[in-house]
């Protein structure tokens, strides 16, 4: 929760108007309900974790091109690997993020990325 309102309290800083989703099933319903300009993903989330977001984020034609933010505890290089298995598959040809930042990032720096997502 509290990163919840961290992450929330510097959108709306920013001048922006967040949405919250408190798992992965929640986000995935709200995005197919409103839209959103840019999505701050967590790799570990309960009920439908991060990675299986992304993926389907990323192969869903109305979400892949939305900016999208991965912000989490896990290091990028275990993420990246995760993704790299899922392209096992000969179906699937997932990106790596664009955007990942992680949890012990300065904050000035998040708030950056976030402002190169959306402009």
């Amino acid at each position: 929760m509290d990163m919840q309102f961290y992450l929330m309290t510097m959108v709306k800083s920013l001048g922006h108007v967040p949405v919250l989703a408190r798992n992965g099933i929640q986000g995935l319903d709200v995005l197919s309900k409103e839209p959103v300009d840019l999505i701050i993903l967590d790799v570990m989330m309960p009920e439908k974790g991060g990675g299986l977001v992304y993926k389907e984020l990323k192969i869903h034609a109305a979400y892949k091109d939305i900016p999208l933010i991965v912000f989490s505890g896990v290091n990028q290089e275990a993420f990246t690997h995760y993704v790299k298995m899922l392209n096992t598959d000969p179906d699937l040809n997932i990106p790596e993020p664009k955007y990942y930042v992680e949890k012990s990032a300065d904050p000035d720096y998040l708030k950056e990325v976030i402002i190169r997502c959306v402009c």
